[in-house]
């Protein structure tokens, strides 16, 4: 079989999956080459924004906006080859319900200060930002909301705690921002693609890729392949192409758009455990931010009586990697040993503290913990972070911001194929 195709996708993860969709429902003919064995091996995306770091030179009103219930479903729904739910239910709303589709639950989101954390000097600042965020949230319409005391520690997810500590305790919520069932999503798009395009034309494990003229060549299943493009090669950006694609713009003398730097993530999966009554079910209404950690009640679907909360996700923010790191060859990032930095004394200090003296859990047992690279941009404008790889003898475009939160990257691959929205987009 021929692998000529009108477009070419380059890369792992979901970005590649939602741009093959997208040009399979347009007619064109797809080669998707993926360089890892699995798609979703590299996990870069994320359920929800963790809007960090939380100061006014990242977080403004309209990533707040691209972050409520209208927008997500707005990214989110078009082209996926189903229902994308939302928890918890317009109680106008009737019908069928699917309980197996990928759900976008709409949580509060809340940060909380603690008296006896940060110096004076550091709380006034971090207090000073709330306040501004409370203004210029009112005035968009989020109605935010200055929580403060018991009410403050009973809004946090997984406090088992008498509440004796709460006059140190104040801080900002947010009633509708959103997380996603990340892994539904994604394997809905892969089912949907594996079964649309011929499976000839979809490579994993692929390396040795080259630009020759009007098409690529490239290695995969213990042999070299050919293909003419027609229209144009898509490479989408993520940590584990950052080698291969700062080469490209090496040899072509581009000049590529380059994130802020790489963040490293650490994603806990814990359960509190007494010393005789069995776990309790944690409050899954909403999302609660302390220092460099965020917290929400772990659940897959629709939370329920049939599906309780009993495990507690934490993301933690590692350091930011200068992107000057990522050296070209290959074969990985190459970070300078910031990779001891997970799982390290500073990670479990920091969970002991949450967990043991804020959230007053007697014991608690780790699950898992997922170390992550994904890429920091700076605030953008939809097509900001795409640029061409000169002289390849074919139209080659780097995709950038393919990681990070999954409606960004849905957004954001939409937007590099030049697909507009059925409904007025805002706040973007």
């Amino acid at each position: 079989m021929s692998l000529d195709s009108d477009v070419a996708l380059i890369g792992t993860g979901l970005a590649p999956l939602v741009a093959a969709s997208i040009l399979l429902a347009e007619g064109k003919s797809v080669l998707l080459l993926n360089p890892d064995y699995d798609f979703f091996r590299e996990d870069s995306e994320l359920p929800l924004d963790p809007l960090w770091p939380f100061n006014s030179n990242f977080i403004s009103v309209q990533r707040l906006k691209r972050n409520s219930p209208e927008q997500v479903l707005n990214e989110l729904r078009p082209n996926f080859p189903g229902a994308v739910e939302v928890w918890p239910s317009d109680k106008k709303s009737s019908g069928f319900r699917d309980p197996m589709a990928p759900y976008t639950r709409v949580r509060q989101r809340l940060w909380l200060q603690n008296a006896s954390g940060p110096s004076r000097m550091e709380q006034a600042r971090a207090w000073e930002f709330l306040e501004s965020l409370y203004v210029e949230g009112s005035d968009a319409g989020l109605n935010p909301q200055i929580v403060e005391g018991i009410s403050a520690l009973k809004k946090f997810p997984g406090f088992i705690g008498s509440g004796a500590e709460a006059d140190s305790v104040k801080g900002l919520l947010l009633p509708k921002l959103c997380d996603v069932d990340v892994s539904r999503y994604r394997g809905g798009y892969l089912e949907f693609v594996q079964e649309r395009l011929e499976s000839e034309k979809i490579f994993n494990e692929v390396s040795q890729i080259h630009f020759v003229p009007k098409g690529l060549r490239f290695h995969a299943l213990g042999a070299s392949h050919s293909a003419y493009i027609h229209e144009g090669v898509y490479v989408f950006w993520t940590p584990q192409l950052s080698n291969w694609v700062l080469t490209q713009a090496k040899e072509s003398e581009a000049k590529p758009i380059l994130p802020q730097g790489l963040r490293l993530w650490e994603q806990w999966s814990l359960t509190p455990v007494g010393s005789a009554a069995p776990a309790p079910i944690l409050d899954p209404t909403s999302v609660g931010g302390m220092n460099d950690l965020l917290a929400w009640t772990e659940v897959e679907g629709a939370p329920g009586e049939t599906n309780p909360g009993k495990r507690l996700s934490l993301l933690r923010a590692g350091p930011l990697i200068d992107s000057r790191v990522l050296q070209p060859g290959m074969g990985g990032s190459s970070l300078s040993g910031a990779e001891a930095s997970w799982a390290s004394s500073g990670s479990f200090t920091a969970l002991w503290d949450l967990c043991r003296e804020f959230l007053k859990w007697e014991k608690f047992s780790v699950s898992s913990m997922r170390p992550r690279m994904v890429f920091e941009w700076p605030e953008d404008n939809l097509k900001g972070f795409n640029w061409q790889i000169p002289g390849r003898g074919v139209k080659a475009t780097v995709v950038g911001g393919c990681d990070g939160p999954i409606f960004d990257v849905v957004r954001r691959t939409r937007a590099a194929l030049g697909v507009s929205h059925p409904e007025k987009e805002g706040g973007a």
